[in-house]
């Protein structure tokens, strides 16, 4: 395992396609927006009616209207036709009377339900007329129809063979215009059949732009919801879990799995619900319309599943692989483009762009892989698609050669069956959306499980700085990890406005002195005292409210100098910000910018001197007026005409309050109340510069080092 792979094991949580616990928890996301969600599933099921409806309507038209195959049964009296019906009730008849006489009228396709040799006698007596047309019974269709039999079933209808409108056509006896008279029944059919379908694709459009626009809304803000709480879970966590914690994979978290969640929501899960519904009607649709054209159609479903599973099973195992390339190129390019200057320094382009070359390439094979499963997979499936068409038309065909099979309903089967594959071709394609999806909400759920850090928010809290700043640090051990203890016993007390030092070699623990005094990271043996209580009792808003930390490293954030002094504290008016800002020294830095306080800073500050960055953070710092003033190293690497402004500003930081200051430098700690010099995690010396050097002891070497 490479040395990414290691930083990014969180990354390979082994769960399940589809997990109970984890939609669970994020359905509840989606529970304040019960109501669109409700609608959207109301609007699914009428798409899917829409969708069946469709073939239906084209499968009654041409049966019905364009290759009219009826057959007449003429009857002596009322009674003889009721017993006929009666007799045989799995055939739909339409029953008339006329003249004393009566006719049933039924499909062709049911004529099988009579007995054959019932069905010969019909046609010996010259009772039965097959393939029949029913006009309109007016006297301008009678007229066109002198020449020829006809029978009236109605004052309104009449019939005739077809076989008897195509004679009469190809012998010019009828022309196009009088033969659109006698077919104006079935023209004003067809018309409304095409509005009628011409209403329900306006309708599925309708229902769908309303299905998504109402489910993405609930997705989009069911995102919302889980994109702030999972920040606000960021914001809280304790630093030592962001010591451990890439921040590419953390901004990952954020971003990229939320926004796949966001599209299974919106897309995926919804789509393949509706397919889901749309094959269980097509399936239903199929066997009621004719139950053993349907199976022999389900013929090649065992292979198509089988498929499908094989197809789950690899894509899983090389997705997860994908995930896991693609995070090491997030981490990675995170990592080189925040340190580009130190490449650029060192000339290490070539070295890094090997590195990249090699995880570059790890991602592409593996992409490489699952696209050639899809390449396989999705022609596999269109093939087995035709296969059931072939054998649609092997079977079916057959059937309306012996017409027991109608045409409308052999093209109603081609469209459902040629509908049936596609939920599954869809499914192909969703499911890297779906793994995704879970894969993240396992990512996203287990960093929302993780603890945070105790604020102590239930203790007593007030908006002012209500702390003397007393400090006492009694037998304390620090240890970040198993390589050892960072801080061995330490014991000092700091009087209230005194100013004190922390001096020693590079990890001798002087920063992780204040780290544990502002509760950044928990110590493991001890007490702490601040103002004669032990600082957990604090809650941790006010013990930070009361200590004002200015680091080497400043930090800035992106917006102007205004924002990076005040934090968006409007309690602090613009008055306020430039007074502390000229305390300071950094007012006159300021104002010689174009929009003054409003400049705007550039990322971490890129644009501003150490120095300039620094002035402003003790300007941020006093604008909160801290009780505690520490002072990280924050002197180091400036030039002689800043640092004097920095030594004036730090004077009158440090008036009136108590202050650590940690650094190298010794000539800028000369002038506090006492020093404490430390040395691998121990206090090995205490008391004021004068005193130290007459000690000849680490600091005296520490001295000598630098002035000599």
């Amino acid at each position: 395992m490479s040395n990414l792979d290691k930083g990014l094991a969180e990354d390979q949580i082994q769960g399940k396609i589809y997990d109970r616990v984890l939609f669970s928890r994020l359905i509840k996301y989606l529970k304040p927006y019960k109501l669109l969600v409700s609608i959207s599933f109301v609007l699914l099921l009428l798409i899917t009616g829409t969708n069946l409806l469709s073939p239906v309507i084209t499968q009654r038209a041409v049966d019905r209207i364009i290759l009219s195959n009826n057959n007449l049964i003429e009857f002596i009296n009322l009674l003889e036709t009721e017993a006929f019906c009666k007799e045989y009730p799995k055939v739909k008849f339409k029953q008339y009377e006329f003249a004393g006489k009566g006719y049933l009228i039924f499909p062709n396709k049911k004529i099988n339900f009579i007995p054959e040799q019932k069905v010969e006698n019909l046609k010996e007596s010259g009772k039965i007329l097959q393939k029949i047309a029913v006009l309109n019974n007016t006297e301008e269709v009678q007229n066109l129809l002198s020449d020829v039999n006809f029978i009236e079933i109605s004052n309104e209808e009449l019939v005739v063979l077809n076989s008897t409108l195509t004679e009469l056509k190809d012998t010019g006896k009828l022309n196009r215009e009088q033969l659109k008279i006698l077919r104006k029944r079935d023209f004003d059919k067809l018309t409304f059949y095409g509005i009628l379908f011409f209403a329900v694709i306006t309708l599925q459009l309708l229902f769908t732009y309303f299905q998504v626009y109402f489910v993405n809304i609930a997705a989009q803000k069911a995102m919302y919801d889980l994109r702030r709480d999972l920040f606000y879970k960021l914001e809280r966590m304790p630093l030592s879990f962001f010591d451990k914690n890439p921040i590419g994979r953390l901004v990952t978290r954020v971003t990229n799995d939320i926004g796949t969640l966001n599209e299974m929501l919106g897309n995926g899960l919804i789509q393949l619900i509706q397919e889901m519904f749309v094959l269980v009607g097509i399936m239903i649709a199929m066997l009621l319309y004719d139950w053993k054209l349907a199976l022999v159609s389900f013929a090649i479903l065992p292979i198509t599943i089988i498929l499908f599973i094989v197809f789950i099973n690899r894509s899983r195992k090389i997705y997860r692989t994908v995930r896991r390339k693609l995070a090491n190129i997030n981490a990675t390019l995170s990592e080189d483009i925040s340190g580009f200057k130190i490449i650029q320094l060192f000339n290490q382009y070539k070295r890094k762009v090997n590195e990249f070359k090699v995880i570059n390439g790890e991602y592409f094979a593996i992409s490489m892989k699952m696209m050639k499963l899809f390449a396989f997979f999705r022609p596999t499936i269109n093939s087995t698609r035709r296969i059931a068409v072939a054998i649609l038309w092997w079977y079916g065909g057959g059937q309306i050669i012996q017409e027991r099979l109608t045409l409308g309903v052999f093209m109603v089967f081609l469209w459902f069956l040629d509908r049936f594959f596609e939920p599954i071709h869809h499914l192909s394609e969703k499911f890297n959306i779906l793994q995704a999806a879970m894969s993240g909400s396992e990512r996203i759920f287990d960093l929302m499980d993780k603890d945070i850090e105790d604020y102590r928010l239930e203790r007593y809290y007030e908006e002012s700085n209500n702390l003397k700043g007393e400090i006492e640090f009694k037998n304390v051990w620090l240890r970040y990890n198993d390589n050892g203890d960072v801080l061995k016993d330490i014991s000092f007390k700091v009087k209230a406005g005194e100013k004190i030092a922390l001096v020693g070699h590079t990890g001798s623990g002087k920063t992780s002195i204040i780290s544990i005094l502002s509760g950044l990271y928990p110590f493991q043996k001890g007490q702490i005292l601040v103002d004669g209580k032990d600082i957990h009792e604090y809650n941790l808003k006010e013990l930070r409210r009361n200590i004002g930390i200015v680091q080497q490293d400043v930090f800035l954030f992106s917006g102007t100098i205004k924002d990076n002094i005040v934090l968006s504290d409007e309690s602090i008016s613009v008055t306020e910000m430039e007074k502390v800002a000229r305390y300071v020294n950094v007012h006159d830095f300021i104002d010689s910018q174009p929009e003054k306080y409003m400049e705007l800073v550039m990322e971490r500050g890129a644009t501003f001197s150490v120095g300039q960055r620094q002035l402003i953070a003790f300007a941020r710092v006093l604008a909160y007026d801290p009780t505690i003033f520490v002072l990280d190293e924050a002197t180091a690497n400036i030039d002689t005409e800043t640092e004097i402004l920095i030594q004036d500003a730090l004077q009158k930081l440090m008036e009136n309050r108590t202050s650590i200051v940690i650094a190298h430098r010794l000539s800028t700690i000369q002038h506090v109340d006492r020093i404490i010099v430390l040395h691998k995690g121990r206090i090995v010396e205490e008391g004021n510069h004068q005193e130290l050097l007459a000690n000849e002891g680490l600091y005296y070497d520490l001295y000598r080092l630098q002035y000599q």
